[in-house]
């Protein structure tokens, strides 16, 4: 009987840590919430510039050469170090072997075309979240269509940043595709 009290002891205390266990990981669950807004504050921050040079008719800054300014601010200020560091790669090869030419930069990952106009974003939800990692989707509204992009964002420095875009329709990965052009490029 003291046996079989020690074995239901046991058995007891692994329940117990198993519980802990379980309650841990569920802390370490990121706040939904938390991720949402962070998106939302990073779109609106560069739909602001995007909205207020559309207004203004001056697109030289987002277009041609003053494209490199405004997308190096918003990679340093909502991107991923990895990203970051593909950006200027692309734009550091496309300087040296592509000049006058468009390179890489068909189209601006930012809006999922060349053209803007009344840029919004809706129906923004999250689809996975780890302590470091999280997906989300929304749907992006431009010049009158209606996209659904999905993004993956990673925890630095204390905050969610964008480390890939992807033109759900299109089944563009960003990343994967700047990645596709650096390794390229580089074997030329």
């Amino acid at each position: 009987m003291l046996v079989a009290f020690a074995l239901c002891g046991c058995h007891n205390q692994a329940s117990k840590s198993e519980k802990t266990a379980i309650e841990t990981v569920e802390n370490q669950v990121p706040d939904s919430n938390a991720i949402v807004n962070r998106v939302q504050e990073i779109y609106q921050a560069v739909f602001k510039e995007y909205n207020l040079e559309d207004s203004l008719r001056n697109l030289d800054k987002l277009e041609g050469d003053g494209a490199h300014a405004y997308r190096y601010e918003f990679s340093k200020n909502y991107c991923s170090s990895e990203w970051d560091s593909l950006l200027h790669q692309i734009d550091e090869i496309d300087s040296l072997n592509h000049q006058g030419e468009l390179g890489f930069w068909e189209a601006d990952y930012w809006i999922m075309g060349q053209d803007w106009h009344d840029l919004s974003i809706s129906d923004l939800k999250v689809l996975s979240a780890t302590p470091d990692k999280a997906s989300v989707q929304f749907l992006l509204h431009n010049l009158g269509t209606t996209k659904p992009v999905a993004l993956q964002l990673v925890m630095e420095d204390g905050l969610w940043k964008i480390d890939d875009f992807q033109d759900v329709e299109a089944e563009m990965n960003w990343k994967k595709a700047m990645q596709d052009y650096v390794s390229q490029e580089t074997k030329k």
